[in-house]
């Protein structure tokens, strides 16, 4: 339903990438994917974690809505099974990326409201294409469009699935609510094939898949595995069980338990990095990838089509628009701007300077407690610097009256009073400018 796009935003010397989320042209206008496509930015907004795919912001222009999240420089688990399906993935490799997720997944269903509820939040969707393996080692899930949370916006249809067939547990193929055990069955799922390189419950004529999840017993991962530990074995069989009481009771407690098998494999002696695992048999994939990045960078393009992470070679430029921000958003900015240099001009005519005080004593100094109404103005105003005004030039005190030949004592004498008063007053220097800093909190999608 969607697309995931590269953007590069940079100013300065400041350059970071971002992955830009938008829906297909064909359901950009539907009312319930656009509902749970605004679902995903609120509830994954909300959750953060390590191993979780961050959402960082939201906008919408002519092409519809977009999200903003964090970029993952690595292959899902779905392109790494394929990649590996002529040999076994390692056991450590498995074992870290299930954990990782696993931990991820906890961290969503734990997840709370802003008054301390919980949001009883459940993913639907695990499965090999939502779970994304960076070149670093970590492995991140992604994708909660059809999460299911307390009290989320968008609803869900009577009597339609929700999710890929082959990771759904037996209860959602029931239509009956699931819970956070559901999510535990597609990690299963998960496991399995990233311990075997096959799939487990494909459907060969639609429904033999769903028909395999509600009536076959669980497989043996023995029969596929000769290193697998008993303890993984057992743990394998309870995560696919057909009644979610027979599952462990959260994802907490099958990453501990892996933990435990993890370092049982390690203290065999057969120890494998994921992180160099990936960068050893996806290099030319990465290679290709970042030149296709960095060509795009030198060319001032703004972000890259992202097709298939595995290969970029079908990758073209795109154009990403600033966000529109809320009218309301915008008007309260500008009476904070508004007010702010306001209240600096009234102290700054309010404060009076001493009748001694020479040009060097009437200077606004960047430690100076109250600032001048044009510093002050300066530090609010966050423009770029090639659109600022100009400071006022300040005229020079005339010169002395014998410069011009007429004695100090007759010049003083033929000017009036208030010209005279003009002609000693000191007179202010003008403000040295400062760099203006952006408001803070606001954030500004600028040279994508």
């Amino acid at each position: 339903m969607g697309r995931v796009d590269l953007a590069v935003r940079k100013e300065g010397s400041f350059e970071r990438l971002f992955a830009v989320k938008r829906l297909k042209a064909e359901f950009a206008t539907d009312p319930e994917v656009r509902g749970m496509f605004l679902d995903e930015a609120r509830i994954a907004g909300l959750v953060r974690h390590p191993n979780v795919v961050s959402v960082m912001d939201i906008g919408e222009d002519e092409s519809g809505p977009f999200l903003v999240m964090q970029y993952v420089e690595g292959i899902t688990v779905a392109a790494l099974i394929s990649e590996k399906s002529a040999q076994p993935i390692p056991m450590e490799v498995a074992l870290k990326i299930v954990i990782h997720a696993a931990e991820g997944l906890h961290a969503a269903h734990e997840l709370r409201g802003a008054d301390g509820t919980p949001l009883q939040l459940v993913h639907r969707d695990v499965s090999p294409q939502n779970i994304m393996v960076g070149f670093d080692g970590v492995s991140l899930v992604t994708d909660f469009g059809i999460a299911k949370a307390m009290g989320r916006t968008s609803r869900t249809s009577t009597g339609v699935l929700k999710g890929k067939l082959g990771y759904l547990a037996p209860e959602q193929l029931r239509f009956e609510e699931p819970d956070r055990r559901a999510d535990l069955f597609a990690l299963g799922v998960v496991l399995f094939e990233l311990l075997t390189a096959r799939r487990l419950y494909k459907s060969r004529d639609g429904t033999d898949g769903p028909r395999r999840i509600l009536s076959e017993p669980p497989p043996d991962l023995a029969d596929y595995r000769d290193d697998a530990e008993p303890e993984l074995v057992e743990l394998l069989f309870e995560l696919l069980a057909k009644r979610r009481e027979d599952r462990p009771p959260d994802a907490k407690i099958v990453s501990r338990r892996l933990e435990a098998i993890l370092a049982s494999v390690v203290a065999s002696g057969d120890s494998v990095d994921v992180a160099e695992f990936l960068t050893r048999h996806f290099a030319a994939q990465r290679a290709e990838m970042q030149a296709h990045i960095a060509s795009v960078r030198s060319a001032r393009a703004n972000a890259v089509r992202l097709g298939d992470l595995a290969s970029a070679s079908n990758a073209s430029a795109i154009t990403l628009r600033r966000p529109r921000w809320p009218k309301r958003t915008l008007l309260a900015l500008g009476a904070l701007l508004a007010g702010g240099a306001l209240a600096g001009f009234a102290f700054s005519r309010l404060r009076p300077l001493p009748a001694s005080a020479g040009p060097e004593a009437s200077a606004v100094r960047s430690d100076s407690p109250i600032p001048s109404a044009a510093a002050l103005s300066q530090e609010l105003r966050a423009i770029p610097t090639s659109e600022r005004a100009t400071p006022p030039v300040v005229a020079a005190p005339s010169p002395p009256a014998e410069a011009s030949g007429v004695p100090a004592t007759q010049a003083a004498t033929s000017k009036s009073v208030p010209e005279r008063a003009k002609a000693t007053a000191p007179t202010r220097p003008a403000a040295q400018p400062r760099s203006a800093p952006k408001p803070k909190g606001v954030p500004v999608w600028e040279d994508y």
